[in-house]
């Protein structure tokens, strides 16, 4: 039911320029999709509150990511919380995903900020694709395209070396301040 739309998808690449907007993937979904899958694809953007637990009306792919998304941004924050010297609690979580922290090492050792949120953004990635296996012409294919395409166009309009720079001369004047 969903193969055409999603053979007319141009590929996503984590490393490359988006093809599309969110604006325009949805506005091509809202045509193709009825209102009850199309309100099902659009209720999520990735973002979790610290008590997500799954919602039974989103999509399963929304809410294994759901869980991959609050684990990890716990899993992160306990990791600054403890390079800073300070205690943090958090309650255990209901899965546990080896990957991430499996990864957390790579991520600690990694001191451009930039390449810390691309290694982040793999983690994302590669968790959305582990929900795929066997259902790549499924509505959970049209959303994890979505959620990828979420990721991908956070790099839209972003320039490196300004970055870079800004960051640089932050770290100058906390030198300095020393």
């Amino acid at each position: 039911m969903y193969c055409f739309l999603i053979a007319s998808l141009p590929d996503l690449h984590l490393d490359a320029a988006a093809p599309m907007t969110l604006e325009e993937f949805d506005a091509l979904c809202r045509a193709e999709l009825d209102e009850k899958e199309f309100a099902a694809l659009t209720a999520f953007d990735g973002t979790v509150t610290p008590d997500f637990r799954g919602d039974e009306t989103l999509p399963d792919i929304y809410n294994a990511y759901g869980k991959f998304e609050l684990y990890l941004r716990n899993r992160i924050a306990l990791r600054r919380a403890d390079k800073a010297g300070e205690q943090l609690e958090l309650p255990d979580p209901p899965e546990y995903f080896g990957e991430y922290d499996f990864a957390a090492t790579t991520l600690a050792n990694t001191a451009d900020p930039a390449e810390r949120e691309m290694i982040i953004d793999r983690l994302r990635w590669n968790c959305i694709e582990e929900q795929l296996l066997c259902k790549e012409f499924s509505f959970d294919a049209i959303c994890a395209y979505r959620l990828k395409l979420v990721i991908v166009n956070k790099y839209r309009n972003r320039q490196l070396e300004p970055g870079r720079k800004n960051f640089d001369a932050a770290l100058e004047r906390l030198a300095r301040q020393e």
